[in-house]
C-alpha cells in the first residue's frame, strides 16, 4: 500500500516510476537477483532509487544495493526500519537519504528539490548526507485529510499481486500501543504533531474500490488492511451500507477485515455479514491474560476474546487468529493457554509466528534490559524461522517444536496430545510430518495440497543434502 500510494503521488506530478520487485524471484540465487536488478537500472535509467525496508529485510537490502548499484545512483530508504532506527540506516554506506515516518509528501518534496537543484538538506521527515555531514530533520505533521491522496498506483505491480485479491485502507495508523508492535513507536513519534490514527472518507474509499474492480475484473475478494476496522459503530454501519449497494450488489465481491476482540459486537457483525464480510482476523497473541495485559499492553479479557470469535463464527464469518510463541520468559504452560484460547473460541484458521524483538518496540527494550537478546550473530529473514531471544524457561528447540505443532495441537482432540508431543522433536522426520499435517489442516485434500507437500518435501531433502555435504 505504501509503495502504491507514493508511486501515485509521484506520477500525479509527472515523474516516471518503475518497480524492481523481488517477491517472485526471492528464492533464486542472489547473483541472479543482482543481475535482474542491474538490468532494470540499465533499461530504466533512474535518477534516484527509493527502497522500502523493514527490520528483517535490512541485510538483504544492504547487499542488494552494495552489489547492484554500481552507478552510485542516489538511494533513499523508507519504511519501518529507517523510521525506528534512523541512525543505523543513515550511516550505511549504501544510503544517501532516509525517510522517517510517512513518505508521500516528504519524498515528493525531496524529488522536486533534487530536480531543481535546490537545497535538499532541510526537508522534514528526510535525513540527508551531504559534504560529509548528516542533516537530521524533524518529522512533519501527519496528513490530516487522506482523501487528498490520489488512488494507489496498482498498475506498478506484477499482475500476480492483484490476481484475485484487492487491498485497501479505510484508515491509517493504529490507535493502540501493543508493546511488540511498531505502531507503539509511531504513536510516540507523532505524539507532538497530531494523532497517528486517521480515517479516509467512506465514499472516497468505495469509489477507489469501484475503480479498482473495474480495472481488475478478475479480483474476487477485498481485504481491508486497517488494524482495527470495527473501531466505531456508526462508521462501520456507513461503510457496510455503501459497500453493499456499490460493491456487493454491483461486483458481487466479498471482503475481509482485521480488528480487535474488544471492539467487535453482535451489532457490528450483523452490519458486516449483511454487506458481504466473509473473514475476520483478530489477534490473540498469548492466552495468559495477566501476561497479555501487563507485558503486551493488550487490555482484553479471556471471555471478550472467546465471545468475539464465537459471535463472528455464529454469523457465518470465517475467523482467523494471530498468535505468537517465544515471548520473553514465556513458559510451556503459557503456550498451551494460547492453544486453549483458540480452541475455546473455535477459531477456523490460525496463524502462529515466533516472537521477534523489532527495533523501536518496548518489548525489545525489555529484552535488552534483561539480557535476553541472542548475540550468536545468526540472522533470520522472517519470524517463521527461529527464536532470536534467550528464554530461561524453555530451550530454543522446545519453542520451535511448539511452533511447528501449535496448529496441530489446536485442531486435534486432546487424546492425541501425547502423540503430538513426539512431533515436537527437532529432527527431519518430525519436521516433515508437521509440514504434511499442517498443510492438510490448512488446505484440505486437493491438488494445491499435493503441490505444497511436494514443495515442502523437496525443500527438506535439499536441506538434508546441504547438512550432509557440510558433514
Amino acid at each position: 500500500m505504501g509503495l502504491a500510494s507514493i508511486s501515485a503521488v509521484l506520477k500525479n506530478k509527472g515523474h516516471k516510476v518503475e518497480l524492481f520487485d523481488t517477491t517472485f524471484i526471492i528464492d533464486e540465487p542472489f547473483k541472479e537477483i543482482i543481475s535482474r536488478f542491474k538490468e532494470k537500472i540499465n533499461n530504466f535509467k533512474p535518477d534516484i532509487l527509493l527502497v522500502g525496508c523493514r527490520s528483517l529485510e535490512s541485510s538483504f537490502t544492504a547487499k542488494l544495493l552494495k552489489s547492484g548499484n554500481e552507478k552510485k545512483i542516489p538511494v533513499i530508504i523508507g519504511g519501518q526500519l529507517p523510521t525506528v532506527s534512523p541512525e543505523k540506516v543513515i550511516n550505511s554506506e549504501v544510503v544517501d537519504f532516509i525517510c522517517v515516518g510517512e513518505g508521500e509528501e516528504a519524498i515528493l518534496e525531496l524529488i522536486e528539490k533534487l530536480e531543481k537543484n535546490e537545497d535538499e538538506t532541510k526537508i522534514n521527515n528526510i535525513w540527508a548526507k551531504k559534504d560529509g555531514k548528516i542533516f537530521r530533520n524533524p518529522v512533519r505533521p501527519l496528513m490530516k485529510n487522506l482523501d487528498e491522496l490520489p488512488f494507489p498506483d496498482w498498475n506498478l505491480f506484477d499482475a500476480r499481486h492483484v490476481d484475485t485479491i484487492g487491498t485497501f485502507e479505510t484508515s491509517r495508523g493504529c490507535p493502540y500501543s501493543c508493546t511488540y508492535c511498531v505502531n507503539d513507536y509511531m504513536q510516540s513519534l507523532y505524539g507532538g504533531v497530531g494523532g497517528y490514527h486517521r480515517e479516509k472518507g467512506i465514499s472516497r474509499t468505495i469509489e477507489e474500490m469501484e475503480q479498482f474492480l473495474t480495472n481488475f475484473p478478475q479480483v474476487n475478494d477485498i481485504w481491508l488492511i486497517d488494524e482495527t476496522f470495527t473501531l466505531k459503530n456508526d462508521r462501520i454501519k456507513d461503510f457496510c451500507q455503501q459497500y453493499k449497494k456499490r460493491i456487493k450488489d454491483k461486483f458481487n465481491v466479498p471482503f475481509g477485515c482485521m480488528t480487535r476482540p474488544e471492539v467487535l459486537s453482535e451489532e457490528k457483525v450483523q452490519y458486516l455479514t449483511d454487506a458481504g464480510c466473509r473473514k475476520i482476523a483478530m489477534g490473540i497473541e498469548i492466552g495468559n491474560e495477566k501476561y497479555r495485559k501487563e507485558m503486551l499492553d493488550r487490555q482484553m479479557s479471556q471471555q471478550s476474546i472467546i465471545n468475539a470469535f464465537r459471535i463472528a463464527k455464529k454469523a457465518g464469518i470465517h475467523t482467523y487468529s494471530f498468535n505468537m510463541v517465544g515471548f520473553p520468559n514465556e513458559t510451556r504452560k503459557d503456550i498451551f493457554s494460547t492453544i486453549d484460547l483458540n480452541r475455546k473460541g473455535k477459531v477456523d484458521e490460525i496463524q502462529c509466528t515466533i516472537f521477534y524483538p523489532f527495533e523501536g518496540t518496548r518489548l525489545k527494550e525489555f529484552c535488552e534490559e534483561h539480557d535476553l537478546l541472542d548475540k550468536s550473530g545468526k540472522e533470520v529473514a522472517s519470524y517463521y524461522e527461529m527464536p532470536t531471544i534467550k528464554n530461561p524457561n524453555m530451550s530454543k528447540d522446545e519453542i520451535e517444536g511448539l511452533y511447528r505443532t501449535f496448529i496441530i495441537y489446536t485442531k486435534s482432540p486432546k487424546i492425541f496430545y501425547p502423540f503430538i508431543r513426539l512431533l515436537e522433536s527437532n529432527n527431519f522426520v518430525s519436521s516433515t510430518l508437521c509440514g504434511i499435517i499442517n498443510t492438510f489442516i490448512k488446505q484440505g485434500i486437493n491438488f494445491r495440497t499435493i503441490q505444497l507437500l511436494s514443495e515442502h518435501l523437496f525443500k527438506n531433502v535439499l536441506k538434508m543434502d546441504k547438512i550432509a555435504a557440510k558433514n
